[in-house]
């Protein structure tokens, strides 16, 4: 046997190298030993130290905002006079992708979007200058700024809210104690801090009619709190901060929260009172803690299932080797300049399932080899051989899955950027900690002089069952050897068993939601969005916001925890933040706060209110129906019908469940808003259902069934080009989705050329792929069960599951070939690859499984990417064991009688039939599904061989 070893192993010279490296640092422990501790404790002073923790990743937004007041009270002519013609200075510049303006009485607002690449700065100094020189009024104030992501309109980072414990104190004076505020905070110098001032509700402007300066109360706020027991809403002013780009929020944190105490202590006799109510810092600590406690967690799991799978010592190694793959990702995150935010946590987070296939598949070989061996070094150098190939195209497979998202554009693009490099790194890490580091804990931990050998005194309590349960699933092949009727009955069998999960899965796939961005089950706060009545005053709008907040003061009771409008409420309109208390520490769950505070706002008088919960992704985008024309008169007639058809109209999902069109607004009279210069106006709507994706789809559909042409024309008197659709964020998150579903081919065709060198094969490649539709019945069922909606993170946990499921069928072709290569026959080869991969594939997959489930447990947020990953596991790794060695003796059976084209041809079209069976379930006709593929396979091989007969 050992003989045939070594003679495979002279054909596979490709293997060598990496064994090689292998040895090379076994052979040198102790400086590979101190190698990896310096490597390690940098890792892990980024980890505790040198990263710096922020909200989110520092992006250039491709957005510019400009503003000013015009003090005419008339909205008609700050549009005319101002906002029209900034915003046809500004559509004149090549950069600018849409402009979109809104005029009132006062004031004005003009949001520039820009290309994607555009250097807002440079362009922005350009426009303001081309503004100068347009001869607006000389009344009219002009200020131009790029936006920022943050808990206030100009987009702070943090915010102190100044309040009051006396009514009906002045805004003028809140204004005047929070510029001390503010002052006193400037006094402590903080390095981190770039700006710290009041939020001024006040637009500042000359009068046309006397010439003088005048300040008119735009915006008011509110800040509320629970203290003893009791949930108390304040008049305040908020006093935002903006950090510098690379700040660590929470260490920025520490010294504001310092500040603001020292404050309340100098003005301990005052009725004022300031509390930092807006930071990024505590959302960064809980992440950070859900981190450690997934991760330890994970790594329990890892260390019981990798002890029962295959031995303690060997399961002590895998947990050594992911803790150092994770510290040497974190060495690489600040090397490059990333820091520690919510994205690349969740980037982290995701490595914990894919981390584990190399290190277990290594450790697995070296305790496989080390139960024949006595020699340490001959058992790295053998297993290193063994598994080294199947190692690299498994991790390859794995890091190309993630590639498609470096190439996804607009903001979704820049904020995810952060995760296929981190995944990639890990990957990449991870495969070279297998080969280099494991071998040298290996020689530490598990190859001792006791250890060797079938006598050694390492327990491996599964074993055995592993063994039997490996030979039970290799009976039928081995029962069918050398029959070629049992075989075929067999093969078909197998093959009717794979293509009835696949059909299944699709027909559970029409019963999944579709959203790219859902609400988690459950979160840590509320957010009120209020539209006042038409006419409003900001008198009249405070009377309002003090009703909302008694009433959601009252219904959160001691799950009521902080709150506060941030500076944004107007007379139009006002969004109420409410911070609840933890998810893990309250009985109910936000979705049910939420329909509890919907029940007592259904017949609310002053405002309607929308309400729902905090989300870490993007909010959900309401429905928009534009009308551009110039009459703004039949444009008005015609929202109100709009208003009337679309408030509580059913819509009918794919799946045939039913949802209701809500909260329908038109937009306000006393404003004028434009779309790239077009005057319009606007019809929005929400739903009682939160698969926003596909309910803004049919929402579309319904609007243009029911205005046609002829009905604009003949009720209405306008044109078939007034109705446009804007659904905000919703329209780049689809884009943004299309270009992965784009991606998604191209991915696969390079990994199919990847394969095809490494197996050096161009079947063989179409054959591991099997794995992909294999993983889709768990993936449906568990997206099903679990109530969750196919979104843009069931996607990234796809992405993830490709290189996980391929792995699989990548460990037993390798196998397969190396047996096959010595000379053994197809049916033994296959019982081979199984008998001896069984527990590497089983260990890998349920390591991974548990390692994920509890993050699925205790965080919503990651519940739908981690249902993906562990259901779809499970699904593929159970159908590759059952089927998948029937799929590769076809494939040999193939290539020994008919030619290589032919071969291709037939697992081309088996692979088309396997997509048709798998639409055709999703159409629910999959009795007659498994029985088409089989007869495409089957009269397919009739013909090629018949062909190659003549």
């Amino acid at each position: 046997m050992k003989q045939s070893v070594k003679k495979m192993y002279k054909k596979d010279g490709q293997d060598k190298l990496l064994s090689r490296l292998s040895l090379f640092v076994f052979d040198r422990s102790r400086t590979a030993a101190v190698a990896w501790l310096v490597l390690t404790v940098f890792g892990v002073f980024s980890y505790t130290t040198f990263l710096k923790r922020e909200g989110f990743p520092s992006i250039n937004i491709p957005f510019a905002v400009v503003s000013g007041a015009y003090l005419v009270n008339d909205p008609g002519k700050v549009d005319s006079e101002v906002a029209k013609p900034i915003s046809d200075i500004i559509l004149k510049d090549s950069h600018v992708k849409s402009v979109q303006t809104r005029s009132q009485g006062t004031f004005y607002v003009v949001t520039v979007q820009y290309k994607e690449g555009t250097n807002v700065d440079a362009v922005g100094k350009h426009i303001k200058a081309e503004i100068d020189k347009a001869g607006l009024p000389k009344q009219a104030t002009v200020k131009i700024e790029a936006p920022k992501i943050g808990f206030t309109e100009r987009g702070d980072d943090g915010v102190i809210s100044l309040y009051s414990t006396q009514k009906d104190v002045s805004q003028k004076d809140m204004v005047a104690q929070g510029e001390q505020l503010a002052s006193f905070i400037q006094s402590k110098h903080f390095a981190d801090v770039e700006n710290v001032s009041v939020v001024d509700p006040f637009v500042t402007g000359v009068d046309p009619m006397t010439g003088q300066v005048s300040a008119r109360q735009t915006k008011f706020d509110r800040y509320g709190e629970r203290l003893h027991g009791v949930n108390t809403f304040y008049d305040s002013v908020a006093v935002g901060f903006m950090q510098k780009d690379g700040t660590d929020v929470i260490k920025l944190n520490e010294k504001i929260e310092a500040a603001v105490v020292e404050y309340n202590q100098q003005h301990a006799g005052s009725d004022y009172r300031a509390v930092v109510s807006a930071t990024y810092a505590h959302d960064i600590e809980s992440q950070i803690g859900e981190l450690q406690k997934s991760l330890f967690e994970g790594l329990l799991a890892i260390l019981v299932i990798g002890s029962i799978v295959i031995a303690i010592r060997a399961s002590l190694i895998t947990v050594l080797a992911m803790l150092t793959v994770l510290a040497l990702t974190l060495g690489v995150l600040f090397a490059v300049g990333y820091t520690l935010n919510t994205i690349t946590l969740f980037s982290l987070v995701l490595c914990l399932g894919l981390i584990v296939d190399d290190t277990i598949i290594m450790i697995e070989a070296i305790d496989a080899q080390r139960r024949k061996r006595s020699d340490p070094r001959e058992t790295v150098q053998i297993a290193t051989r063994k598994v080294s190939r199947a190692m690299v195209a498994a991790t390859s497979t794995a890091a190309l899955s993630f590639a498609p998202l470096l190439f996804v554009g607009g903001i979704l693009g820049s904020f995810i950027r952060a995760i296929p490099v981190t995944v990639i790194s890990s990957l990449a890490i991870s495969l070279l900690v297998a080969l280099i580091f494991i071998p040298l804990f290996a020689r530490y931990i598990l190859l001792g002089k006791k250890q060797m050998g079938p006598k050694g005194d390492v327990s491996e309590p599964a074993a055995g069952i592993e063994a039997r349960i490996a030979s039970i699933i290799c009976k039928p092949m081995l029962w069918a050897r050398n029959k070629r009727k049992r075989l075929f009955g067999v093969g078909i069998g197998a093959v009717l068993v794979g293509l009835s999960f696949i059909v299944a899965a699709g027909f559970l796939f029409q019963k999944v939601t579709f959203n790219i961005f859902p609400p988690s089950k459950d979160s840590n706060g509320v957010l009120l969005t209020m539209n006042f009545k038409q006419g409003s005053t900001i008198a009249d709008a405070e009377k309002t916001t003090d009703r909302v907040d008694d009433i959601v003061a009252r219904t959160l009771g001691d799950n009521f925890k902080m709150a506060s409008y941030y500076a944004n409420a107007s007379g139009q309109q006002a969004q109420l933040r409410v911070d609840i208390t933890p998810y893990d520490t309250r009985d109910v769950t936000a979705p049910q706060l939420v329909d509890q505070l919907k029940n007592e706002f259904k017949h609310f008088d002053g405002a309607q209110v929308k309400v729902g919960q905090l989300d870490v992704g993007p909010p959900a985008s309401a429905f928009t129906v534009r009308i551009e024309t110039t009459d703004r008169a039949k444009a008005m007639k015609l929202a109100g019908s709009l208003q009337t058809f679309l408030q509580d109209h059913e819509l009918t999902r794919p799946s045939g469940k039913k949802a209701i069109i809500t909260e329908t607004v038109v937009s306000d009279p006393d404003s004028i808003n434009r779309a790239d210069g077009k005057q319009y106006v606007e019809v929005t709507a929400n739903f009682d259902g939160d698969d926003t994706t596909t309910l803004v789809t049919l929402a579309q559909k319904a609007v243009g069934d029911e205005y046609t042409q002829e009905k604009l024309s003949s009720q209405f008197g306008l044109g078939k080009d007034v109705i446009k659709y804007d659904f905000g964020q919703e329209d780049e998150n689809q884009d943004s989705f299309k270009s992965l579903a784009l991606a998604f081919p191209i991915l696969l065709l390079v990994i199919y050329l990847l394969l095809a060198v490494q197996f050096r094969s161009l079947a063989q490649p179409l054959l591991i792929f099997m794995a992909l539709p294999f993983s889709l019945f768990g993936i449906t069922l568990g997206l099903y069960i679990t109530h969750n909606a196919f979104s843009f993170f069931a996607m990234l946990g796809f992405f993830a599951l490709i290189g996980l499921s391929i792995k699989n069928t990548i460990l037993l072709t390798d196998y397969a070939n190396q047996l096959r290569r010595n000379g053994e026959a197809a049916v033994d080869a296959a019982v081979g690859a199984l008998a001896e991969r069984f527990r590497p594939l089983i260990a890998t997959s349920l390591t991974a499984v548990c390692s994920l489930i509890p993050l699925a447990i205790s965080s919503p947020f990651w519940e739908g990417l981690t249902v993906v990953l562990i259901f779809g596991l499970l699904s593929s790794t159970l159908l590759v064991i059952l089927v998948f060695p029937y799929y590769y003796l076809g494939a040999e059976f193939l290539r020994m009688r008919i030619s290589r084209k032919a071969c291709l041809l037939w697992i081309a079209l088996s692979i088309a039939a396997t997509v048709g069976a798998g639409m055709a379930g999703a159409k629910m006709v999959a009795p007659l599904s498994p029985i088409i593929v089989l007869i495409v396979q089957i009269a397919t091989v009739k013909i090629l061989r018949v062909r190659r007969a003549a």
